[in-house]
């Protein structure tokens, strides 16, 4: 995702306005990598700007999509999910907790990534791999394997 600054001037430069919504939107997803749905967003977003509606929130998500600024992905748990990392690379999901994180660039080996598919020219891509988080495994053992 760019900065702050030179998103305030593609706004500007398309004859939108950079508001206040918009910059703290901006500014809370620089970096961000907890993987957040627009209600994840809200809740932490809202005390630092009572007047934030959930419409603008995603008015906003929706147009960082749009200009390739964020990826939108569902990961099985009926939220959508936002990635202001949008170079190719793998997500892990747990199915139990839901908790998302990037995988390790180590773990998962690297494909080639081709630049058109069936006519479509691709801008980025990601995987995901479901299982279960180390957390949850712990707590899906039976009680007598953790006893041992």
């Amino acid at each position: 995702m760019r900065s702050v600054e030179e998103l305030i001037e593609r706004v500007r430069g398309q004859g939108g306005k950079a508001t206040s919504q918009r910059i703290l939107i901006w500014s809370a997803l620089k970096g961000d990598v907890s993987h957040p749905t627009a209600e994840d967003l809200y809740v932490r977003l809202k005390p630092r700007l009572p007047s934030l509606s959930l419409a603008t929130l995603y008015n906003v998500l929706n147009e960082l999509v749009e200009w390739g600024e964020i990826r939108r992905f569902d990961t099985g748990d009926g939220r959508i999910h936002f990635d202001p990392d949008t170079s190719g690379h793998s997500e892990l999901v747990c199915m139990r907790c839901h908790r998302v994180i990037d995988a390790p660039t180590d773990a998962v080996p690297r494909r080639h990534v081709p630049e058109r598919v069936a006519g479509y020219r691709i801008i980025s891509h990601s995987e995901q791999y479901f299982g279960y988080c180390p957390d949850c495994q712990r707590a899906l053992e039976p009680a007598s394997t953790r006893e041992e």
